[in-house]
């Protein structure tokens, strides 16, 4: 999922060009020789025991065993749940090469003539979220908090069933190594949740290590590696590498053990800003690669292995960037790409696959997440549940929630400078400014065209929001509908994209890197908070786009500056995305200005202010808030001819809120350092 082969080439220097000529050569006789060894008899490796969970069942609160005990009954009788598409009835022995929402089927093919994205209407991530068997590891926890058997003989029959179903190298589940690197992580937390096993499991024991041992060795000669470029496909690939390695004994596996748990250390100071943000410029995948950090921390932790202190720096401040980030219930703004992707399930995905319609979920509500980043290194969260299952029981950092809170209250703005981020607050508002690098410094495929957008909150909940991700491969349209510059709060100069876009249907995982950002400026002058950046996505036709957002706390209002520098005439657009549960009301034209009104728990008056022919429209959209899933919305579309060099001028101006609760108010002006 990156950008085309070609065009990173263009960006490499002849030394790295060289290594990775050189390790291409090398590739096949390596994988070859790898490979050779899976069928090796007797198996020369052996299940090891790791304390990876607690050793006894955690003191949960009713409701969190109930979530717990209540997704694993759906597991139990054939129904899976999953954030973006809903609950299905697949049955006791599901059909595991099958995208069950097109109906579609994978042949059972081996994987190197395997044709995975196949743009008939199907979409290869449905089996692959199945058979990463992430419903293993809350069998296991429903088991051991309950001791009912019907769990841990469940997760026994799902996972024999996998094994017969899905030989090694054959079929749709083999088709690239991260699926893999998940898949191995479910089980191996699943053996951690139900060890020891019985006498009488010892047989079933014995064909679930060969499974792990053939894993490994698929991982190993199918790894996601480049000199050329990082993403989480090759992070995935050492983590469940690092993972089996721990759960295995035998010849070479203290030093598998060693070398993984380098790359991880390394990868982290590779993929990740120093100020913590995720170089793939995209929250989802913040979530997800924080929570793959964490998983090797708790690994470490579970072996006695003391990590490197920039690791755990560096993990401390992607967790600081998403509190940053979230709101008072935990939950991100979507930018950039989000799958939903996950490590482990955790109360938070179990709590809305069970009790929520998917219309009101977001896979971006991550409470338990940011709880589980308080016990390792302290915060502002209270949501520490999940911690217990990992033995979590004191901080081992400082609790801002409860110290320092005279210079908590203090702290109005957050800016993390390497990643383009600024986050400004009054008491009732939130801006987030957005201002991403191309993801992987232009070679990522994340990215979306967002440069300069923002999302604003009103006690919390979002207001103006991003339009999210939609899909991927299921329908090429719509994946580019949701990554074009239109899509987002930002402006549209003549039609163009900020980064081209090229509608090919094999290059949905390509973008451009025309759009280059300068960095981010604040200032803090009485009471008045100014962000500012600009970017270079239309300078290849004589424009330059700078933005600057100003929030003025004692008169409730933000007003946005859009200067667009250049000449001659030009036709400008400016969109801004209405969140669920606020609604487009009265819209006026006047001259040189439009008038419009949001409503919902309060309203948000706006007045654009232009020089030109511009006239504001209410254009029905669409939001995307899991992957996969659509929800109808409305958006403001205020587009026209103008003159350049020009300013347009938005002023956000919000009235009638309920009052904000104090632990919304706490959370406003939490103290987050970058």
């Amino acid at each position: 999922m990156r950008r085309s082969f070609t065009e990173i080439l263009r960006q490499e220097s002849p030394i790295s060009l060289a290594r990775e000529a050189v390790w291409r050569t090398r590739r096949g006789w390596c994988r070859n020789r790898i490979l050779a060894q899976i069928d090796q008899e007797p198996c020369p490796v052996k299940f090891r025991r790791v304390r990876y969970y607690a050793t006894d069942a955690p003191s949960l609160s009713e409701t969190s065993r109930t979530l717990i005990t209540s997704y694993a009954d759906e597991i139990c009788v054939g129904r899976f749940p999953f954030l973006g598409y809903g609950t299905w009835e697949l049955g006791r022995e599901p059909k595991w090469n099958v995208d069950f929402v097109s109906g579609r089927e994978w042949p059972e093919v081996p994987m190197t003539n395997h044709d995975g994205i196949r743009f008939d209407g199907s979409d290869i991530k449905v089996p692959y979220e199945l058979s990463r068997l992430q419903f293993l590891p809350i069998l296991g926890k429903a088991y051991l908090l309950t001791r009912d058997e019907r769990y841990r003989e469940n997760a026994k029959r799902l996972l024999s069933h996998w094994m017969e179903e899905n030989p090694v190298g054959t079929g749709v589940n083999w088709s690239i190594a991260m699926e893999a690197a998940l898949r191995t992580m479910s089980i191996c937390f699943l053996l951690s949740l139900i060890s020891p096993l019985r006498p009488d499991e010892e047989s079933w024991l014995a064909t679930v290590t060969r499974c792990l041992w053939q894993h490994m060795l698929y991982m190993e000669a199918h790894i996601e590696f480049s000199h050329l470029i990082s993403s989480n496909h090759y992070l995935s690939n050492v983590l469940g590498l690092y993972c089996v390695s721990e759960f295995l004994d035998g010849r070479r596996m203290a030093a598998r053990r060693r070398l993984y748990r380098q790359r991880i250390e390394s990868e982290i100071l590779r993929q990740v800003r120093q100020d913590g943000g995720d170089y793939e410029a995209s929250t989802g995948y913040q979530v997800l690669v924080t929570q793959m950090f964490t998983s090797a921390l708790l690994l470490m932790r579970a072996s006695s292995v003391v990590p490197k202190p920039c690791f755990l720096e560096r993990l401390r401040r992607m967790y600081q960037v998403m509190d940053a980030l979230a709101s008072p219930s935990g939950q991100l703004p979507h930018v950039g790409d989000c799958d939903d992707g996950r490590v482990e399930l955790i109360l938070d995905d179990l709590q809305q696959m069970l009790m929520l319609p998917v219309a009101e979920r977001n896979s971006l509500r991550i409470s338990s997440l940011l709880g589980l980043g308080k016990r390792l290194f302290g915060g502002s969260r209270i949501s520490t549940e999940d911690a217990q299952w990992y033995d979590l029981t004191n901080t081992t950092g400082e609790d801002c929630s409860t110290t320092n809170q005279t210079e908590a209250c203090r702290q109005k703005v957050a800016v993390f400078p390497q990643s383009g981020i600024i986050i400004a607050r009054s008491e009732q508002a939130e801006v987030l400014f957005f201002a991403l690098p191309n993801g992987i410094f232009g070679k990522g495929s994340h990215t979306h065209n967002d440069k300069l957008s923002f999302v604003l909150r009103l006690n919390g909940a979002e207001v103006l929001c991003d339009s999210g991700t939609g899909t991927y491969t299921r329908d090429p349209k719509l994946r580019n509908r949701f990554r074009a510059t239109s899509a987002h709060n930002t402006v549209v100069v003549d039609g163009q994209e900020q980064n081209k876009i090229d509608s090919g249907r094999t290059r949905l995982f390509w973008i451009g890197s025309e759009a280059a950002v300068s960095p981010v400026e604040q200032r803090c002058e009485d009471g008045e908070l100014r962000m500012r950046a600009s970017h270079s996505g239309y300078e290849r036709f004589g424009v330059m786009h700078t933005r600057t957002i100003q929030l003025v706390e004692q008169k409730q209002i933000v007003v946005v500056e859009d200067r667009l520098n250049g000449s001659g005439q030009h036709y400008v657009e400016i969109n801004f995305q209405i969140a669920a549960g606020w609604t487009l009301g009265s819209l006026q034209n006047l001259p040189s200005e439009i008038r419009a009104s949001i409503s919902g728990a309060g309203e948000l008056r706006i007045s654009f202010q232009s020089h030109g022919n511009v006239r504001g429209y209410q254009e029905e959209s669409w939001i995307s808030m899991c992957y996969g899933a659509l929800t109808p919305s409305t958006r403001l579309r205020c587009c026209g001819e103008v003159a350049l060099p020009t300013t347009l001028t938005t002023i956000l101006h919000w009235t009638g809120l309920n009052a904000a609760s104090k632990v919304e108010k706490a959370r406003l002006f939490t103290d987050v350092r970058s």
